[in-house]
């Protein structure tokens, strides 16, 4: 008996070793939750709450180690890879603002905007993130769900606030 609880244990830190899940407790979630809050509190929005059947799809998807996104219905997602940790993904994601001009509610010069805009869109509520080691991409897959999601033509200027 003492052999195979020895043996799960195993291969239950095994296994561990590939993935990242997002329990409650692990950094991936608070990581997520901090570093979106702190970037939503200077735009002056509330902050993000965790939904575990957003961060369970996003898991799914990162697990796939599958690049591209896989949305569910009615979600926003925000995905990269190669970063050291989900909070150095979400700064790039961030660093868009750099491209966005809160007059127009577009990109400021033809630069990406859309990740910034999801992270701090003041309609969105809830969260949900997972992350991966996936051997056939650098580093960290990393996957957020967003709901209900941004980035809606005609709505910027109201979602998208200054800092």
């Amino acid at each position: 008996m003492a052999l195979s609880t020895a043996f799960k244990l195993a291969a239950t830190v095994a296994i561990a070793s590939q993935l990242v899940s997002c329990a409650p407790t692990d950094d991936v979630m608070v990581q997520a939750l901090n570093s979106h809050n702190n970037y939503r509190a200077r735009h002056h929005v509330g902050g993000l709450t965790w939904n575990q059947n957003l961060a369970n799809h996003a898991l799914q998807v990162s697990q796939s180690c599958v690049w591209g996104h896989s949305i569910l219905e009615g979600t926003g997602q925000n995905i990269a890879y190669g970063y050291p940790s989900m909070e150095a993904a979400i700064d790039k994601w961030y660093d868009e603002v750099a491209n966005y001009d809160y007059n127009t509610g577009a990109s400021s010069n033809g630069g990406a905007t859309g990740h910034f805009t999801q992270v701090v869109w003041k309609g969105t509520t809830e969260i949900g993130c997972g992350a991966t080691n996936c051997d056939n991409l650098p580093g960290v897959y990393y996957v957020c769900n967003y709901g209900p999601p941004g980035n809606y033509d005609n709505e910027f200027i109201d979602n998208v606030l200054r800092p």
